[in-house]
């Protein structure tokens, strides 16, 4: 399947000639559609770098000095197709954003700053939007560069409103945690469009779903976020969507489809998209951002008639926020009286071979009818052919073939294939690969003049394989990146084909570094009130903002230690032991490394009573107390161990130890006195008989 892709703007490419807009544009079936951007992050702390891809957007880099910055799967927080952004891009639920913190958290110095950065001007014609999300006890400072330079000013940012994107305020948002002020679903962000700053709530209260959008009315070359904080730790989100729509079309001759023609969508700021007809003459471009005043054009047959180049298309319609698919097809035909002939020409293995030259001739004459070269699927056209006629065909000054005409009026004629020499074939091979393996099938390659004029187009096969059979000469060769992120040189230029040989060119790439993971840890003990080690007690770090992580649990060791490790950095986590009654410690992580440790202290555990002293019973069994179950509360963590104490209170029961040992204390004596009297009653009646 034949894939379309961008050129960027920095890149050589044909030069379009100034042309009348003429119709022939109409609108297509397809539906327009939103689309949200997919983030990659690598580097560490204060020195990240990543890639923000979006589908018909300009390649986009950034760098953030963020004291933490993840890219988070949008599963828990998502804009709703009910938000005011959402309604025009659709939900963001499951798609990636950034979750960041400033450099260091201070509300006077300590801002981070991160610049994304695109590799060609933006769309125009407010066809995209970047979002900003959570800001409340924070303001972000938004700059940015327009294309040709310069400073953006307010009104081209774009700033469109403020809105709160919590299930309390919109239908289909996340569910967020309750506002400490009871503000929850209603806290909003505030611009002032004279310092370019979105501010948190006055109060700078941590809370949720505070959000803000912005859809630039002017094409962009760069965009700077300085994000700072008012109080607390705080984190804000970002997120960028745009709209796509389609142009469609037909190529034609007399009727017939001309497949492997080069196709070219020019937009006003510059940006060329290339494609090739499929073989039913057909080409799309299913993702272009949705502006106006596209410019379309493709190589036409040589010697027809047609429509003037290039035709204008707009995919913004006025009455349609969203935009409109459109179709510009070219039907050409060949001049009164006179048809066409469309022929192929391959190698020695059947492949198409392109950009190779052909020559038709009056075989009577010697006039030269058409001299034209074959496209991306070894296609020659050619027009304005007496009917019915025998003509020369001849490919790369090789001896010339026969091939006959049709009637007037009728289909162009369609001779056999013409093999090519090898000797005037050069071949340019490579493979496309990620992290040393093979892409999958399908990638799209593309072949380049000197001009940096697209001549053909194909797709790699299950090895990541691609060729190309095509006329000697110095080339490029391009793809795009096989996943977002991917590192690595998306063409080679100054790749020589020579004819009759082969060349490779390969194109290699690695997957995205993934980012330094900072993470701290929270280290700890748990003893009870005799000093003794808690073992296999579970121990659980809950972030008090659910947006900051999942909680982390550990169970502590014989020696009542634990450790809960992947703590999110200056964070404020509630850790609890699983001892009823145990109450729970709040703290906030340090920026790395082991936060100082905790030490709990719990009531000891219920265990066997002590066993009175044996006396005589019937059974001739002692009696042994029973085993009460654990239960009752503990105490707060402290910064020591502590000492039992004399006759402490029983750990797990909270009862004290003083009444049961004088109880039992007693019954000792009883029981004591009870033998002493039985045994002198005993020797007086002995006493009493031996009398």
């Amino acid at each position: 399947m034949r894939r379309w892709r961008a050129v960027t703007a920095g890149l050589t490419v044909l030069a379009l000639g100034a042309g009348l807009a003429v119709g022939g544009a109409t609108s297509a079936s397809a539906e327009p559609v939103g689309n949200w951007g997919t983030f990659t992050l690598s580097g560490a702390s204060r020195a990240y770098t990543g890639t923000m891809t979006l589908a018909g957007f300009p390649e986009t880099t950034f760098t953030s000095d963020s004291r933490q910055s993840t890219v988070v799967s949008g599963a828990s927080t998502w804009q709703s197709a009910v938000t005011p952004s959402g309604a025009v891009y659709g939900t963001s639920r499951g798609q990636t954003y950034m979750n960041q913190r400033p450099n260091v958290d201070s509300p006077t110095s300590g801002a981070s700053t991160t610049t994304y950065t695109f590799a060609e001007p933006t769309p125009g014609a407010q066809s995209w939007s970047f979002v900003l999300g959570d800001v409340d006890a924070d303001r972000a400072t938004i700059s940015a560069t327009v294309s040709g330079g310069g400073a953006a000013t307010a009104e081209q940012l774009g700033y469109v409103s403020s809105y709160n994107s919590c299930s309390a305020a919109v239908t289909g948002g996340p569910s967020c945690t309750a506002d400490p002020d009871g503000t929850t679903g209603r806290d909003l962000p505030t611009w002032d469009p004279a310092t370019r700053t979105l501010t948190g709530n006055t109060g700078a209260v941590d809370t949720a779903g505070a959000t803000a959008w912005f859809t630039p009315t002017v094409s962009l070359t760069s965009l700077t976020i300085t994000y700072q904080q008012r109080s607390g730790f705080p984190v804000y989100q970002t997120w960028f969507a745009d709209r796509t729509a389609a142009i469609t079309g037909t190529a034609t001759l007399d009727g017939a489809p001309i497949p492997g023609a080069i196709v070219r969508v020019t937009a006003p700021r510059g940006t060329v998209y290339t494609t090739t007809t499929e073989a039913g003459g057909t080409y799309a471009f299913p993702q272009l951002p949705v502006i106006a005043s596209y410019r379309v054009e493709i190589t036409p047959p040589d010697g027809a008639e047609g429509p003037d180049q290039p035709t204008r298309v707009s995919l913004a319609q006025a009455g349609s926020p969203g935009g409109v698919d459109q179709q510009a097809d070219f039907a050409f035909t060949s001049p009164e009286d006179s048809v066409s002939v469309i022929g192929t020409v391959v190698d020695e293995d059947g492949s198409p071979v392109s950009n190779l030259e052909v020559v038709i001739t009056d075989p009577d004459s010697g006039d030269v009818l058409v001299d034209t070269t074959t496209n991306s699927d070894g296609v020659y056209t050619g027009s304005d052919l007496p009917a019915d006629t025998d003509l020369d065909v001849s490919v790369a000054d090789e001896p010339p073939v026969t091939v006959t005409t049709g009637d007037v009026d009728a289909t162009p004629a369609e001779p056999a294939p013409i093999e090519a020499p090898a000797a005037v074939v050069a071949t340019v091979t490579g493979v496309v690969s990620l992290d040393g393996a093979p892409v999958p099938a399908g990638q799209v390659v593309e072949l380049l003049d000197d001009a940096g004029a697209v001549i053909a187009s194909t797709t790699t096969d299950a090895d990541g394989r691609y060729a190309f059979a095509t006329e000697a000469g110095t080339y490029t060769i391009r793809t795009g990146r096989p996943e977002p992120g991917a590192t690595g040189a998306t063409s080679n230029t100054g790749v020589t084909a020579v004819a009759g040989e082969r060349a490779s060119s390969d194109l290699p790439f690695a997957s995205a570094a993934a980012a330094a993971e900072v993470t701290t840890d929270q280290p700890g003990t748990v003893f009870d009130t005799n000093g003794e080690p808690v073992p296999d007690v579970g121990v659980v770090a809950t972030p008090t903002d659910p947006q900051s992580g999942d909680p982390v649990s550990v169970v502590t060791d014989d020696d009542g230690a634990f450790d809960l490790t992947g703590l999110e950095p200056t964070t404020e986590y509630a850790v609890s032991v699983d001892v009823e009654g145990a109450e729970t410690a709040t703290v906030v992580t340090p920026e790395s490394g082991a936060a100082t440790p905790l030490a709990f202290v719990v009531r000891v555990a219920a265990g066997p009573a002590p066993a009175p002293a044996p006396s005589p019973s019937p059974s001739g069994s002692p009696s042994v107390a029973p085993t009460g179950p654990a239960a009752g509360s503990g105490s707060a963590p402290v910064s020591g161990q502590g000492d039992a104490g004399d006759g402490g209170p029983l750990a797990y029961t909270g009862a004290d130890l003083g009444p049961g040992l004088i109880a039992a204390g007693v019954l000792v004596l009883l029981g004591a006195a009870l033998l002493t009297y039985r045994a002198v009653r005993n020797r007086r009646r002995t006493d009493h008989l031996q009398d």
